[in-house]
């Protein structure tokens, strides 16, 4: 507490003005003591000196008869004996109001000569009076003096008290907020409305934290872009690696499966004897596997960023129909039947390539996941100024643990992996990539009769 106090600029400037105010204040009071009595009696000796020459005067412009009135009234009013003498020293008038020792040094004495203007005669004019009322003045200044160095000393305390307060309180403000600042809190400001030298440095330090707010914004946006960036890289790395991964399983198994079937037809060993019927299935293998790079190709294009998206005004209902043709037989034949409906005349903005090929993945994949006996319904409808496609097959649900997974690549809601349940696993992911270039929302969710696919277009 007490280094606190020693360091405080508040206590500093109260300490060293109260020091300047209560030194002069003794320095005050040692002059009245000493100086101001003599003073006041040299004051008082030359204002009766001056008065008595104006006594002179005034007694040359009178006939001497007529000088009682004048040098009475002098008497009276400065407190004085007076006595007029002519040229043989005889007395012509003497007051004697007042009585003093020859020899009282409290006594002030005084003569002049003067010539009268009426008569020619010259006349002598002494003067006395005594010191004792200016000497009374200065002990009662002496004996008030200690009262006026107390009224002073307290006069002189608060005095420091308010200028400590005025000069350190703004100056102890600045200090407070430059240690916020100092904690990185930059929300702080100094509130001084001076124009003074204090004034600008709240000002200028108003001003750097305006600056380093910013610039901190500036670098924690740019940081937490850059984490964003490293995220998404180590995620896109992830998904490479894991990509590389999937693609080595997916093509092992049926390299496996058709070398061994290959091989066993050139040694002619038990079934494989039968040529035809196993080269019939190795063919079927090789076009699986064909159509598997064919995807991974298109993958690497989309990942690399090679696709040449084509965009131009078409009928989306069209579209939507045609597919919907094309996929009833193949619905047939696994028991299920295939409905739609499509609205005229809905035109959107798309690469028909690309969106066919999305669209039709997405209702070849629906047939495949619905069991026999279930029902395809495929909806194509204007929504509030947008074009809604929706895709449901019955009789199947997702897991809602699966849901979130399934556009990622080789990812099967059928923890089996088998190709022929469960397809290559790129299908969505082709799906997904094509939709974020054109900027569609969609989503997959479980209805209360299966699944349902929902695409979301701005209409063209």
């Amino acid at each position: 507490m007490g280094k606190k106090w020693k360091s405080s600029l508040s206590v500093k400037i109260f300490l060293s003005t109260a020091t300047v105010f209560v030194v002069t204040c003794m320095v005050m009071f040692v002059i009245i003591q000493t100086s101001l009595p003599k003073l006041y009696e040299r004051e008082f000796s030359n204002q009766f000196s001056i008065l008595f020459h104006d006594l002179g005067e005034r007694l040359e412009e009178v006939p001497i008869e007529e000088i009682s009135d004048i040098v009475t009234e002098f008497c009276l009013e400065n407190h004085a004996n007076v006595r007029v003498f002519d040229e043989n020293h005889r007395i012509i008038y003497d007051s004697s109001f007042h009585v003093w020792e020859e020899d009282d040094d409290d006594v002030i004495r005084l003569m002049i000569s003067v010539v009268n203007k009426e008569d020619g005669n010259t006349y002598h004019i002494d003067a006395e009076t005594s010191l004792v009322p200016a000497r009374k003045v200065g002990y009662i200044l002496q004996e008030i003096s200690p009262f006026i160095f107390v009224v002073l000393f307290f006069i002189s305390i608060s005095i420091s008290f308010f200028f400590a307060s005025f000069l350190a309180k703004p100056i102890v403000n600045i200090t407070k907020v430059s240690k916020e600042m100092s904690k990185l809190n930059l929300s702080s400001r100094c509130n001084l409305e001076r124009s003074d030298e204090i004034g600008e440095l709240a000002e200028n330090l108003n001003e750097m934290a305006d600056r380093l707010e910013k610039a901190l914004t500036n670098l924690q946006t740019a940081n937490c872009k850059l984490q964003e960036d490293m995220e998404r890289e180590h995620q896109q790395e992830k998904q490479r690696s894991d990509l590389f991964t999937a693609i080595s399983h997916e093509l092992k198994t049926p390299l496996t499966i058709l070398k061994g079937e290959i091989k066993g037809m050139i040694d002619k060993v038990g079934v494989y004897k039968n040529h035809e019927m196993y080269l019939q299935h190795a063919y079927e293998t090789t076009e699986k596997m064909e159509q598997l790079v064919q995807q991974i190709m298109m993958v690497s294009q989309i990942e690399t960023k090679e696709v040449q998206l084509d965009f131009y005004k078409i009928n989306i209902s069209e579209l939507v129909n045609e597919i919907c043709n094309k996929h009833e037989e193949l619905a047939d034949g696994k028991g299920i039947s295939l409905t739609y409906y499509c609205e005229e005349n809905m035109y959107g903005v798309v690469d028909k390539n690309l969106f066919q090929h999305a669209i039709a993945n997405i209702v070849t994949n629906a047939i495949f996941h619905s069991p026999s006996g279930e029902i395809m319904d495929v909806q194509l409808i204007k929504l509030q100024h947008q074009g809604v496609l929706t895709v449901e097959n019955t009789g199947t649900h997702i897991p809602e643990e699966d849901l979130e997974n399934l556009f990622q690549p080789f990812y099967r809601a059928d923890k089996s992996r088998n190709r022929y349940t469960g397809g290559s696993g790129l299908g969505l992911f082709i799906v997904k990539n094509i939709l974020d270039m054109h900027q569609f929302s969609y989503d997959v969710q479980n209805s209360e009769s299966g699944v349902m696919f929902t695409i979301k277009f701005p209409l063209g």
